[in-house]
């Protein structure tokens, strides 16, 4: 939880206000199509820990989150692909995603327990070794393979514009999760509220979807 539920419910409308204006304001562009979705999933996820805290059934709420979030790596991994024009597959991404959130869906009491602590929501979830193995191995792959394909593009571009857009991506992707995971090491506690610790940089990401959506303007308006 992002210390209380009303900072998860403005930071919630922050994200959707940020996506509707880069929607309203920038071109509908590759590079700010994939903005505005991130942006409201992020926002979603948000809004997914505000009710968890506020309604009376805690446990959907928790399985919308967790689908939420589940699909990050995939986008982020789709935008970085399109990005730097390799040639894949869409939906093969998304097949993980849509496996994990199957599961969450169907799998009884997949929610142990979610408690509302005075800084984070604390979610234990029924996973087996071997689910939260390929979990993590997606997780942190996926978002490995965005990294590396944006410093291989940056390194090759020529172009200015596109070099600050890649670096961009890249430097906020790592210091958001290299933050969090600095967090968990330090106290090891906190690393079954990593999404709640993650979310802490939703503001980040919205700060640098703004800047992104006016590189790419910029990119557009040259062409």
């Amino acid at each position: 939880m992002c210390f209380t539920p009303q900072v998860s419910l403005s930071t919630a409308i922050i994200e959707f206000v940020t996506g509707t204006s880069i929607w309203i304001f920038f071109r509908k562009s590759l590079v700010n199509r994939f903005c505005i979705v991130f942006l409201y999933l992020l926002g979603f996820y948000q809004f997914t820990e505000f009710m968890l805290c506020t309604s009376d059934d805690p446990v959907l709420w928790v399985k919308l989150g967790y689908i939420t979030y589940t699909f990050l790596p995939a986008m982020g991994l789709h935008f970085a692909i399109r990005i730097t024009d390799r040639k894949y597959k869409g939906w093969l991404l998304y097949v993980l995603p849509v496996t994990f959130s199957l599961i969450a869906i169907f799998t009884k009491d997949f929610v142990i327990t979610s408690v509302c602590s005075t800084v984070f929501v604390i979610v234990r979830l029924s996973k087996s070794l071997i689910h939260s193995l390929l979990y993590t191995i997606y997780y942190f792959g996926f978002i490995a393979l965005v990294c590396f394909f944006l410093w291989n593009r940056f390194r090759k571009e020529k172009n200015l514009i596109r070099r600050k857009l890649y670096i961009l991506v890249l430097l906020t992707v790592l210091a958001s999760l290299i933050s969090a995971l600095i967090l968990i090491v330090i106290f090891p506690s906190l690393g079954i509220m990593f999404p709640s610790i993650y979310c802490q940089f939703a503001l980040l990401f919205a700060i640098a979807a703004l800047v992104g959506a006016y590189l790419d303007s910029r990119l557009q308006t040259k062409k």
